[in-house]
């Protein structure tokens, strides 16, 4: 193979090798000085060879590309996950050995107070002033999430965070003040609905057991306690409906085919104005005003639920004697 052929550790190789058979041959026919000089000039004119000619050759031209096209790749491959990254809701943060921030999106920075131009290269204790937050990741102990406050929305975040490597770990947000309040809601609602169950049952248990203690009662006296168990019956019914129709809310998503329907209002506010009169007992005046026959298109069943709950309401907190209202009309 021509020396110009071979690479540069090659020659390099070769070189050492003249060298050492120059320096055999002369320690075996020369004088010893004269044997060291010769061989320490030789060393030292192939590392000046070594220097001036092969420094900038010494990696092969073939393998720095490779090796440089590699590294392109894994920049190129960092760059499209943290720009992913960036495009998602939940707050990421990774934090390397020794909890410093390396690298957060941007929706860590609206959740947590977070600016990477600032704290890149900080401590957990210079990033965050909670505490509580500060000991969950210093503890390393992340079976379970946590609870914080947002400082900049003040919303309620699940933060969790899980060990990616021997050297980095990740924390991710998200935002659940949306969730705690519905879940407060659906508590409140249930809690209303069993105080507002448990009345009507007691007076129709109450007028059951009188009834069947007593079969002498004033036939007047049964008429009277029948209505009021049938208003009762009425009220919890309604509570029912309306117990199906928030389960058909919050399950929507399996009845997103259903198409809206018109709904004939008129008629509808006719029933209701029937179901206020059984309602008031005959505790109210309730008049009816139906000035236009035009529809809605909607679903009737959420309709009815919702102007039902408008008449029970009216009832319940209009005082004995009072006059209500039920109308159907175009507002100009």
């Amino acid at each position: 193979m021509p020396a110009k052929d071979l690479t540069a550790k090659q020659r390099c190789l070769l070189g050492l090798i003249l060298v050492a058979i120059l320096a055999t041959v002369m320690f075996l026919t020369s004088p010893l000085m004269v044997a060291m000089g010769v061989t320490l000039a030789a060393l030292g004119l192939l590392v000046l060879y070594i220097v001036f000619n092969l420094s900038v050759h010494w990696v092969d031209v073939a393998e720095a590309i490779d090796y440089r096209q590699t590294q392109n790749r894994y920049t190129a491959r960092i760059d499209r996950y943290r720009l992913s990254l960036s495009a998602l809701p939940e707050g990421v943060v990774l934090f390397r050995q020794g909890h410093t921030l390396e690298w957060c999106n941007p929706a860590a920075e609206r959740h947590l107070g977070i600016k990477l131009t600032e704290h890149l290269g900080k401590s957990l204790r210079e990033v965050f002033s909670d505490q509580t937050l500060v000991s969950y990741l210093e503890t390393g102990n992340f079976e379970k999430p946590i609870e914080v406050t947002s400082k900049l929305t003040g919303g309620i975040l699940s933060l969790s965070a899980v060990v990616a490597d021997e050297t980095h770990f990740i924390v991710t947000t998200i935002d659940v003040t949306e969730q705690r309040r519905i879940e407060r809601m659906r508590k409140d609602f249930v809690a209303n609905v069993s105080h507002e169950l448990r009345t009507p049952l007691t007076v129709i248990r109450g007028f059951l057991d009188m009834i069947l203690a007593d079969d002498k009662i004033d036939p007047k006296i049964v008429r009277e306690q029948l209505e009021l168990m049938q208003s009762e019956a009425a009220r919890m019914h309604n509570l029912v409906n309306d117990l199906l129709a928030l389960s058909r809310l919050e399950n929507k998503d399996d009845t997103k085919n259903d198409l809206p329907e018109v709904v004939n209002m008129s008629k509808l506010v006719a029933a209701l104005a029937e179901d206020a009169v059984m309602l008031s007992n005959g505790k109210h005046t309730i008049n009816t005003d139906i000035t236009t026959h035009k529809a809605v298109m909607g679903f009737v069943d959420e309709i009815k639920s919702a102007c039902l709950n408008l008449v029970s309401n009216a009832v319940r907190y209009t005082p004995e004697d009072g006059k209500i209202d039920i109308s159907w009309r175009v507002q100009e």
